[in-house]
C-alpha cells in the first residue's frame, strides 16, 4: 500500500496568513482521498501537528487510540492523504508555541465516498511492470471516472454532479486544465469542474432533447491558456445529389450502385471546431464541411464504392505557439493542419482509398494527433483493422513544398491481436478499433492509452522500453474472471505543484 502522506506542499505565491476556513468543512462527504487540510493559524506559532483517526470521535481517549497519521506544517495547510474511500475520519490540530505543544481540543469530522467504479472488488488497476520514471504521477482514465497514482490505486473520483452524470454515463476526455481544473465530456456535454466536483463551467449547446442524434460535444474539450474553452461539435449536412452522384460514378463497378447513389438524399456527418469564451460566448469555429465539400469526395469511397457518410473527427491539439490547430479524421484516416484564427487548411496529411488499403500507410484509423516538443507530430495509429497491431507514430512534417510528410520513429503496442477477425467488413469500409491515446510525458517519453478491446496503459521511452504499465479491468461475475475495462483516453498528471494547484483551488474557494 502507498504511503498516505505525499508532499508538504506550500505554495510561494500566496503568503502565510490567518485561514478562517477550515477544511475539510465539518461532516463533508469528498469524492478524494488526497486532502487539502486548512485550519486557523495561532500568531506566533512555531508549527503545527495534525493527527487523524480513522472513525468518528468526540472525546480524546477514543481519538487518541485510532490515531493512524500524525504530520506537521509551519503554517495552516497542508496536502495530506487518507488511506481509504468509504470510511469516516476525526481529525484536530495543536501548534507549539515557545517551545510548548498546546494540545488541540476541538474534533474536525469527515468522510470520504465510494462509487462502484473505484470498488477495487468490481473494477482494477493491475500494474504489470513498475514505475521507473513518474512514479510519484498519477493518471485519469475516462473509462472509471477516476484518478490513480502509480501503483493502480484510486485517489479521486467524478461525483454525479446532480444528476449530469450518471452511473451509465460515458465519460471522456478527462484531463487536467492549465487553470488547475478538471474538463471532460459526457453524453455530449462538456464540462468543466473543480476538484470536489463544483460544476465551474458547461458549454451552452450540447446535445439537446428529441434533436438530431449529431448534436452535441464529442471527443475532445480542451482549456487554453487565455482561459476559453476549445471543443469538438457535430455538423450535419446533405450532401447534393450532383455531389454524390459524381462521387460515386467516377469510382463506381456497377450501375446498381451508381442509381442507388443517385436517390440518396443523406445526411452527412462532418465537425466543427468551436472556442468560446469564459462567459459561453462563441468567439471563433471551424467548419469541416467546408472544406471536404470543396474536394474531390471520391477519394473517401467505401470499399464498395458507396460515399463516406462519417467522415468522424475525433480530436484536435492546438499549437497555440505557432497558432495552429491538428484535427484528425478517423473514418478517412487524415490529419488536417488549419490557421488560426483564418482556418486556411495549410497541410492535408495520410488518406486511405479502397486502392491503398492493403498497402503501407503512414497511419490509418487514428487518434489524439498531438505536436511534441521538438516539432514533430505523434499520434495513436490504430492500424487500417482490428486485426492490425496498434502503434504510437511519430511524423516529421515537410520543411518545403518538396518535401512530404515522414515516419520518423514508431513503436508497436504490447498487445495481443484478436484472433479470426475480418480484415474489413464486407463491401463496406475499412473496420477500425475504437479509442486510444498517446501524451507526450516532459522527458520525451509517451503515456499510451491502447485502443479498445486491449485495455493497456504504459509509458515508454525514446529507446522503446516500457518504463511502467498496468491493466485496467473489471469482475465479469457471469464468468468469474477479470475481463479489459475499456476506455477512450488516459491523462497524467505528472508535476506534485500541478496536483496541488488543483486541490487548493477547492479547498481555498
Amino acid at each position: 500500500m502507498r504511503a498516505f502522506i505525499i508532499y508538504l506542499i506550500i505554495c510561494n505565491s500566496i503568503s502565510a496568513g490567518l485561514f478562517a476556513q477550515v477544511f475539510p468543512k465539518e461532516n463533508d462527504t469528498l469524492n478524494y482521498r488526497i486532502i487539502g487540510f486548512t485550519f486557523p493559524e495561532v500568531p506566533k506559532a512555531g508549527d503545527y501537528t495534525i493527527e487523524v483517526a480513522k472513525g468518528t470521535y468526540k472525546s480524546a481517549d477514543s481519538f487518541k487510540k485510532n490515531i493512524i497519521k500524525t504530520f506537521h506544517s509551519k503554517s495552516g495547510r497542508v496536502i495530506a492523504e487518507v488511506p481509504s474511500f468509504g470510511a469516516s475520519y476525526t481529525w484536530r490540530v495543536s501548534s507549539t508555541q515557545n517551545g510548548r505543544q498546546a494540545s488541540g481540543k476541538m474534533f474536525h469530522h469527515f468522510a470520504t465516498g465510494t462509487i462502484p467504479f473505484i470498488d477495487t472488488n468490481h473494477m482494477r488497476v493491475r500494474v504489470s511492470t513498475k514505475a521507473q520514471k513518474y512514479e510519484n504521477a498519477y493518471f485519469f482514465m475516462d473509462g472509471s471516472r477516476s484518478l490513480y497514482n502509480m501503483s493502480g490505486d484510486p485517489v479521486w473520483y467524478m461525483p454525479e454532479l446532480a444528476g449530469a452524470v450518471r452511473p451509465n454515463s460515458m465519460i471522456r476526455d478527462l484531463k487536467l486544465s492549465p487553470k488547475g481544473t478538471i474538463t471532460f465530456l459526457v453524453d455530449g456535454d462538456a464540462f468543466e469542474i473543480s476538484y470536489s466536483g463544483d460544476i465551474l463551467w458547461k458549454g451552452n449547446s450540447g446535445r439537446k432533447q428529441n434533436s438530431d442524434s449529431m448534436e452535441g460535444y464529442h471527443h475532445e474539450l480542451t482549456r487554453l491558456s487565455n482561459g476559453h474553452y476549445m471543443v469538438l461539435g457535430f455538423e450535419a449536412m446533405v450532401r447534393s445529389r450532383a455531389r454524390q452522384r459524381d462521387s460515386v460514378v467516377q469510382r463506381s463497378r456497377r450501375d446498381t450502385v451508381a442509381m442507388r447513389a443517385n436517390a440518396m438524399l443523406k445526411k452527412t456527418r462532418y465537425g466543427t471546431i468551436q472556442e468560446y469564451d469564459e462567459a459561453n460566448n462563441l468567439v471563433w469555429s471551424w467548419n469541416a464541411a467546408k472544406y471536404f465539400e470543396s474536394q474531390d469526395m471520391s477519394v473517401y469511397n467505401r470499399l464498395n464504392g458507396t460515399p463516406e457518410f462519417d467522415i468522424h473527427e475525433n480530436s484536435f491539439y492546438f499549437d497555440e505557439e505557432h497558432k495552429v490547430i491538428y484535427v484528425g479524421f478517423r473514418n478517412v484516416s487524415q490529419v488536417l493542419k488549419i490557421s488560426y484564427p483564418s482556418g486556411e487548411v495549410l497541410q492535408a496529411y495520410g488518406k486511405v482509398t479502397a486502392e491503398t488499403a492493403g498497402s503501407q500507410n503512414l497511419f490509418c484509423g487514428q487518434h489524439s494527433c498531438k505536436r511534441a516538443a521538438d516539432g514533430t507530430l505523434y499520434l495513436f495509429n490504430n492500424g487500417c483493422t482490428l486485426a492490425t497491431p496498434p502503434k504510437v507514430t511519430v511524423l516529421k512534417e515537410p520543411q518545403t513544398d518538396k518535401d512530404t510528410v515522414s515516419k520518423v520513429w514508431e513503436f508497436e503496442c504490447p498487445v495481443t491481436l484478436m484472433k479470426n477477425i475480418p480484415q474489413t467488413m464486407p463491401n463496406r469500409r475499412l473496420v477500425f478499433s475504437s479509442g486510444g491515446s498517446v501524451n507526450e510525458l516532459p522527458d520525451g517519453s509517451y503515456l499510451v492509452s491502447t485502443c479498445s478491446p486491449y485495455s493497456k496503459v504504459f509509458i515508454v521511452g525514446q529507446n522503446k522500453e516500457i518504463l511502467w504499465s498496468c491493466e485496467p479491468e473489471k469482475w465479469n461475475g457471469a464468468k468469474s474472471e477479470w475481463v479489459p475495462l475499456l476506455q477512450y483516453r488516459t491523462s497524467m498528471i505528472a508535476n506534485p505543484k500541478d496536483l496541488a494547484d488543483l486541490i487548493w483551488k477547492s479547498a481555498l474557494k
